[in-house]
């Protein structure tokens, strides 16, 4: 591959993906510098292994698989485990009933701290599903975990947070498992939304 051309296919990953890196990447780790550090290492690690890429359509996937790894490692070599800024028994306490517009970032706030509270086991494929737009199969694939085991998780994942956002529930996701896991939902842009329920 020349020069220029790497640059050009290095540069539109950037521009096209980035956002999306970014925001995954907070989901994970709760703080947007810490956020911005992986997303930098994510493309350090891609621009030295571009050439290792085999279908250039897979790129978006290729690179937050990276992300995942790079956040593993992140863990690891601190010695982290996330911790919550506030008690869960507060962050059950929050009433949603009488939401208005201002407090969508109180919304937003909550439903951070209710991550961070979850077990990274759990919360790895719900956000692979829900902000990253994998199905439960490819989820699975990329894990390399049965795709009962992501279903699973995933239910877990969603009950955890139910109980910690009070009367808004997590809708579910779009895949049928009889189906084979595969479904019509779009794939840019967060898949959280709330409800009554």
């Amino acid at each position: 591959m020349r020069k220029l051309q790497r640059r050009e296919i290095y540069s539109n990953w950037v521009r096209e993906y980035t956002r999306e890196l970014h925001t995954f990447a907070y989901r994970l780790c709760g703080e947007s510098s810490d956020a911005e550090d992986l997303v930098q290492e994510t493309f350090y690690h891609a621009w030295r292994s571009m050439d290792k890429l085999r279908d250039p359509k897979k790129a978006r996937a290729w690179l937050f698989q990276m992300l995942r790894y790079r956040y593993a490692h992140w863990l690891r070599d601190s010695g982290r485990r996330l911790q919550p800024k506030v008690s869960l028994d507060q962050i059950g306490q929050v009433a949603f009933s009488a939401l208005k517009i201002p407090d969508a970032l109180s919304l937003r706030e909550s439903l951070q701290q209710a991550l961070d509270a979850l077990e990274d086991r759990y919360k790895e494929p719900f956000l692979m599903v829900f902000l990253e737009g994998l199905t439960c199969r490819e989820t699975a694939e990329d894990l390399e975990i049965p795709l009962g085991t992501v279903l699973s998780r995933i239910h877990r994942a969603r009950i955890f947070l139910r109980d910690r956002l009070g009367d808004f529930a997590i809708t579910g996701p779009r895949d049928d498992p009889a189906s084979g896991g595969k479904s019509g939902k779009v794939r840019h842009g967060s898949r959280f939304s709330f409800g009554e329920g």
